[in-house]
C-alpha cells in the first residue's frame, strides 16, 4: 500500500494484492479445514475439498477470483483511478501470476491509518468469496460460513474506504 498527498489534492492509494499469496491462502485454508473434518470414512470427500492449482480446479479458482475482483472494483468505483471501458471473461495464463492492483484516488482527508485495513479487507474478501464458491461445489456445509465472512470483509472495505482524518488547526 502506498499513500501520497503533497498539496491537499486527492490522496493516491495503491493496494497490491499478491496473487501468489492469495492463491496460497485459499489452498491453505481449504487444506486446514479439510484436515479438521477428516476421519477414517471420508477420505475421498475431504480430498475434493482441497483447492489446488490442477487443471479444472485452477480454472474454477481463477474464475472466482476474477469475479470477486470485479466486485471489489465495483465497490470502490468512486475512488478508482482507471479509465478502462473494456472487459472480457477470458482466463489467461497470466491470471494466475499477475498481481491485482487497485489505484485509488481518495479524498484529501482520507485517514491513512485505514490503508492497511483496506488492503487486508480486499484480500480477505477475495479469499473468502473464492472459498465459498469452491465449497458450494465441494463442501456445501461450510459454504455459508465463508459467504458470511466475505460479507463481513466487504463491510470492512466500505468502512475502511470511508475513514476520514480529523481536520487540523492552522499553525498561524
Amino acid at each position: 500500500m502506498a499513500v501520497a498527498n503533497k498539496d491537499g489534492s486527492k490522496k493516491k492509494v495503491t493496494a497490491t494484492i499478491k496473487m501468489s499469496y492469495l492463491l496460497y491462502d485459499i489452498m491453505n485454508e481449504t487444506f486446514l479445514r479439510g484436515r479438521t473434518l477428516q476421519n477414517r470414512e471420508n477420505h475421498k470427500e475431504i480430498a475434493s475439498m482441497f483447492a489446488s492449482e490442477d487443471g479444472e480446479n485452477r480454472d474454477k479458482i481463477l474464475r472466482s477470483i476474477k469475479k470477486a475482483w470485479g466486485e471489489v472494483q465495483s465497490e470502490l468505483a468512486d475512488y478508482l483511478n482507471e479509465n478502462g471501458s473494456n472487459t472480457n471473461n477470458r482466463l489467461t495464463e497470466s491470471d494466475a501470476t499477475t498481481d491485482l492492483v487497485l489505484n485509488l484516488e481518495m479524498p484529501s482527508n482520507f485517514n491513512e491509518a485505514a490503508t492497511m485495513g483496506l488492503g487486508q479487507s480486499v484480500h480477505d474478501y477475495i479469499k473468502n468469496i473464492t472459498i465459498a464458491e469452491w465449497y458450494i461445489v465441494t463442501n456445501k456445509g461450510d459454504a455459508d460460513d465463508y459467504l458470511g465472512m466475505a460479507e463481513r470483509s466487504l463491510g470492512s472495505i466500505r468502512v475502511n474506504s470511508s475513514k476520514r482524518a480529523r481536520p487540523q488547526r492552522p499553525d498561524d
